[in-house]
């Protein structure tokens, strides 16, 4: 094969027994990445097992362009969520999907539960098991440091913490520190089967199709790149990130209360200065990318890795109220290096102030983290996650599909986001909502509407409290996301480049002819046996919801004052999404959307 690495690696841990199954059983119907991952999860995972049992797998899946085209970081994971209890999917950039590809694998498959804590080595065709009882209970940043200094420096790591082993459900996967897959639980899910860490070195290289065309795409890609906005607002991007979301009016606040919080611009300033004159900054990029979207931020001799549009810092301060931007460090610096997943710890310790747990903006913020990170006392059942908290404390919470934490945290502004929280197969509404015009409407209102325009027919669909026209924009950009997600490419540059450059390098690469109404083809079957895996777990209509608190109450004072989510228009938004997607009024696929994909099975 080009392109792909042609095999993928399964590991049944329970028996210890290795086996290889074929890429290309999968590559002609479901792309790579994202899309292959789909595919075995919905094979190989019963439909009533539970997600923390040894017969749940995780799969982590590289796309064909990872390692051979620019920007081509990523590798995704997929496994059943303990936060949701259905289909779970997180990326990751770094260089752990391309490494894992030069060793010979396009993804790895594990199965079963170890009888002790375990690390996996993988050097090539040679699979060696290790003992990791010792550093069971490490965070991410010494299982790392522990596995490199055991001889291999050039090794690529996927690991959890202390949080993962402890089976919280905030838990991420960390990959060599920089990097997390942090949506859905998945570390609780690496936890549950006594994993440790996944080491990967490989020296074999990937064979294309036509490297001298491959070349030419790549090279234009990246010029377009490098000419985008998108390379130029990563300028100082660490500095200003904080400030421009609340010029965005991003609702990274008014979560647990309906009240704007009234220090939220000095605390955007006090985070801008923290960056800009305290703190050193040390930018990087992932494997292949010029784009430099994340950096090592060094503080009094600690650093952390930080990445410009996940968004972490600013949820840190504005969720949790905190105005000392050195303290938001600490809390950053602690969640980093265990791995959790910072929209979700956020959003669970905002839910704790208000049970009386915890006082937002103080270093109690750093004592009931370890308590979450630990299971003592009230942080055994926060960490389970909000929706089971509130269910456990009988005071309502905030969710979204499934009980996971929201991304953003108050999504009552912002139609279009609450209807992909609401549809959204794996909870995780990052996985669809990344260059949605709504996002840039009070900073850049021409291109935003220019984008809906494009997309959808209408400037109005670009408002964001407007209803119109969000279902089309939802599945425009879903399907964007999974083509990224199965390509093996960050939607940062996707997105920012035509996606003819995208389909030319992927037929250059793997001489498999593709245009782009094929991968938006393959991106709705994709999409379309996502949604199957979840009704075979009794998914319908009446389970792509969100918290009731959206519908019920309003936005106190601030700039959006007033506002709340009309249900009937928001039931309106989903039937018109069920239906640009092939499925019924119950938001089943129908028979013939299962027959254009190929999926009658």
């Amino acid at each position: 094969m080009f392109g792909y690495a042609g095999k993928i690696l399964f590991i049944d841990l329970s028996t210890r027994v290795v086996k290889m199954i074929p890429t290309e059983k999968y590559t002609k119907d479901f792309l790579g990445g994202r899309g292959i991952a789909t595919k075995i999860a919905y094979d190989m995972i019963p439909p009533h097992v539970n997600a923390l049992d040894p017969d749940n797998i995780l799969i982590m899946m590289t796309g064909p362009l990872t390692g051979v085209a620019p920007s081509s970081s990523r590798i995704d994971v997929v496994s059943l969520s303990p936060v949701t209890n259905l289909l779970g999917g997180s990326s990751a950039g770094g260089d752990f999907g391309a490494v894992l590809k030069f060793a010979g694998y396009d993804g790895i498959v594990i199965k079963g539960k170890s009888k002790k804590p375990v690390g996996i080595r993988i050097i090539d065709d040679e699979i060696t098991f290790h003992d990791a009882e010792a550093c069971w209970e490490y965070n991410v940043y010494d299982t790392v440091d522990c596995i490199k200094s055991l001889g291999r420096e050039d090794v690529q790591v996927a690991c959890i913490g202390k949080a993962g082993a402890n089976l919280v459900k905030m838990a991420g996967i960390s990959f060599s520190k920089r990097n997390l897959a942090s949506r859905g639980g998945l570390g609780a899910v690496m936890g549950s089967k006594n994993l440790k860490a996944i080491a990967v070195a490989g020296t074999k290289g990937i064979k294309v199709s036509d490297q001298e065309k491959l070349l030419k795409y790549n090279f234009e890609i990246e010029s377009t790149l490098i000419k985008s906005p998108s390379f130029k607002k990563y300028e100082n991007w660490h500095a200003n990130i904080s400030p421009a979301l609340l010029k965005a009016k991003r609702p990274y606040f008014g979560d647990y209360e309906e009240d704007f919080w009234e220090d939220a611009e000095e605390a955007a300033k006090n985070a801008k200065h923290f960056f800009e004159e305290m703190a050193v900054l040390k930018p990087n990029s992932c494997f292949a990318c010029p784009l430099r979207c994340w950096a090592w931020i060094e503080y009094k001799g600690e650093e952390a890795p930080m990445v410009a549009c996940q968004g972490t810092f600013p949820a840190i301060i504005f969720i949790l109220k905190i105005k000392d931007p050195e303290l938001a460090w600490k809390v950053y610096l602690k969640l980093q290096r265990e791995g959790m997943d910072i929209m979700s710890t956020a959003a669970v310790v905002a839910y704790a102030s208000t049970l009386g747990l915890v006082k937002l903006g103080s270093e109690e913020v750093l004592t009931l983290i370890d308590k979450i990170i630990n299971r003592e006392g009230s942080g055994n059942v926060l960490a389970e996650g909000i929706k089971k908290a509130s269910e456990h404390f009988g005071v309502p919470a905030v969710y979204v599909k499934g009980g996971m934490e929201s991304w953003s945290s108050d999504i009552r502004p912002f139609r279009g986001i609450a209807l992909a929280a609401a549809v959204t197969e794996s909870g995780s509404i990052s996985r669809a909502i990344h260059g949605f015009p709504a996002s840039s409407y009070y900073t850049k209102p021409e291109k935003a509407k220019k984008v809906a325009k494009k997309i959808v027919g209408s400037e109005k669909a670009a408002e964001p409290t407007n209803y119109e026209g969000k279902a089309a924009l939802v599945v425009y950009f879903e399907n964007e996301h999974i083509i990224a997600d199965s390509l093996g490419v960050c939607d940062t540059p996707l997105l920012s480049i035509p996606l003819d450059l995208w389909s030319a390098s992927y037929t250059a690469a793997t001489g498999i002819s593709m245009r782009v109404e094929e991968l938006h083809f393959l991106a709705g079957k994709i999409r379309t046996l996502e949604r199957m895996f979840n009704v075979r777990r009794g998914v319908d209509r009446n389970r792509d919801i969100i918290s009731p608190r959206f519908f019920q109450s309003v936005i106190r004072s601030g700039p959006w004052k007033g506002v709340k989510i009309d249900r009937d228009a928001f039931e309106r938004m989903k039937s018109e999404y069920y239906s640009l997607r092939g499925w019924d009024e119950n938001g089943i696929p129908t028979d013939e959307t299962l027959k254009k994909y190929g999926l009658e099975w």
